[in-house]
């Protein structure tokens, strides 16, 4: 399995200029040329493999938000932002744009929170004339869950020091696949003095922790594997906080909201690391070709656990077959979402109606497979299953949501799903966009608005599924 090629010149020059180096200091720190150097920072020739080793061992925790960066993925979010009416629609071409993501990463994200923040004004639905009146520095600042969602989403979902910390933690502490529930007390209370009990039935909590009297509780209600999940957290709390601190710090983020949110998202990626250590569990999923339900009893987790844990397998040098990932409520709002695949997420709007995940609600006790092809002709294996959360009592209420896990069709051999799909028969996948913002496409029943990028026509004679035609103004490419 070819790993993308990795262009992060800007990156690199980033990097070297904060240690004030010059080229020709970091050529000797890496053992290679200054003209090969030069070649790498503008550009002309991808990070080699020994080139990006030196680096993260020169620069270590500094490197990894700077070289994780994926110019598809930028570019598809700064797509998505010039679609936007406000821009005219031949002035940018797909080559522009991957060509200002590569050669100024800084300025894409830039133009993309600017685009971000104007939509939030926007949607506050403020009249021109009352503008003066609001505090336009805290209306236009990013929601927190935005923040670190995008944080997850420009670091490919992985955090290097956390994963590695906890691979290490389970291959020296817990036997294989010893990683269970009782495990997990055991070391708690032999490292850490800490015992573990049930809370009552009526208290509302998932899980308290007195550090006073070292009395950690869980709820009844939690099933084992949610279980050994809520002992791996706190011993991410207790182990790692001070590293979790230091990588919300790096990331600037710009509320205290968002650095708590981050936190506890950095150690809940602990927890599913330490349950699902990063080599046994991608030489697993490549034994066991990605079979979810398999996985999940090997490594006692859940449906949504292997999942995320899948679009998480982005080591460098080691990586797992590159998949999509995210959570759908049943109003259609993706409550989380990451792509390590060509396959990008719009970040405004809902998703597609023809995608299976949708359909996932109406069957909760079936995986859903399905072959889809997007607008610009890349084709999936995309998986779908519903997740119900039983209320903890007569009355309460009931979670229910869908999760999408999908990987290109180039790589479906790897999954046991595809053996019964004809994936040769191109005219029987479904055709999805992104949403219907942003999908070109020009004879969908099911869509609910027109794109962005469209002129509406009307035509009083005639009438199709659609209220109206679509000319779709392409861009140059």
């Amino acid at each position: 399995m070819r790993e993308r090629k990795l262009f992060v010149g800007s990156g690199i020059r980033r990097l070297r200029d904060g240690r004030q180096m010059t080229q020709a200091e970091l050529a000797a720190r890496l053992r290679i040329s200054t003209a090969y150097l030069s070649q790498m920072e503008t550009n002309q020739r991808p990070v080699s493999a020994a080139a990006l080793y030196g680096i993260t061992q020169l620069f270590g925790l500094d490197a990894a938000g700077l070289l994780s960066e994926d110019p598809d993925r930028l570019a598809a979010d700064l797509r998505e932002a010039l679609s936007h009416p406000m821009f005219p629609q031949n002035e940018t071409s797909a080559v522009d744009i991957r060509a200002l993501a590569t050669a100024a990463p800084w300025l894409a994200h830039r133009f993309i929170a600017m685009h971000g923040a104007y939509r939030r004004l926007h949607d506050q639905s403020v009249p021109g004339d009352k503008l003066d009146a609001i505090d336009l520095a805290t209306s236009s600042s990013p929601v927190p869950f935005e923040e670190v969602r995008d944080f997850f989403h420009y670091t490919d979902n992985y955090v290097d020091a956390l994963d590695r910390a906890a691979e290490q933690l389970a291959e020296g502490q817990f036997p294989q696949r010893g990683r269970d529930f009782g495990s997990l007390v055991g070391y708690l209370k032999d490292k850490h003095g800490i015992r573990t009990q049930d809370l009552s039935d009526d208290d509302p909590r998932i899980r308290t922790f007195d550090r006073e009297s070292g009395v950690l509780g869980l709820s009844p209600s939690l099933n084992t594997g949610s279980r050994s999940f809520q002992l791996a957290v706190q011993i991410g709390w207790l182990e790692h906080e001070a590293l979790i601190a230091g990588i919300v710090e790096d990331a600037l983020f710009k509320t205290d909201a968002a650095k708590a949110i981050a936190s506890t998202a950095l150690v809940n990626y602990f927890a599913a690391a330490l349950l699902m250590p990063y080599q046994a569990f991608s030489g697993a999923a490549r034994v066991l070709r990605h079979d979810i339900m398999r996985l999940g009893h090997r490594f006692g987790a859940s449906f949504e656990q292997v999942c995320h844990r899948l679009s998480t397998l982005q080591r460098a040098g080691e990586k797992g077959v590159p998949v999509y990932f995210f959570k759908v409520d049943r109003a259609g709002n993706i409550v989380k979402r990451h792509s390590a695949t060509r396959f990008q997420f719009a970040r405004f709007g809902g998703s597609c109606p023809l995608w299976n995940v949708h359909e996932a609600f109406e069957t909760p006790d079936r995986i859903l497979i399905q072959a889809a092809e997007m607008p610009d002709e890349t084709t999936y294996l995309c998986l779908a299953k519903a997740i119900v959360k039983s209320p903890r009592h007569y009355g309460g209420a009931t979670q229910r949501y869908a999760i999408g896990v999908g990987a290109a069709l180039a790589d479906a051999g790897h999954f046991v799903y595809a053996d019964n799909i004809d994936l040769r028969n191109r005219g029987r996948f479904a055709k999805i966009g992104i949403n219907c913002r942003l999908c070109p496409r020009r004879e969908c029943a099911q869509r609910s608005e027109p794109p962005l990028s469209a002129k509406i026509e009307i035509n009083r004679a005639e009438r199709s599924a659609l209220p109206y035609g679509i000319e779709i103004r392409r861009r140059s490419s």
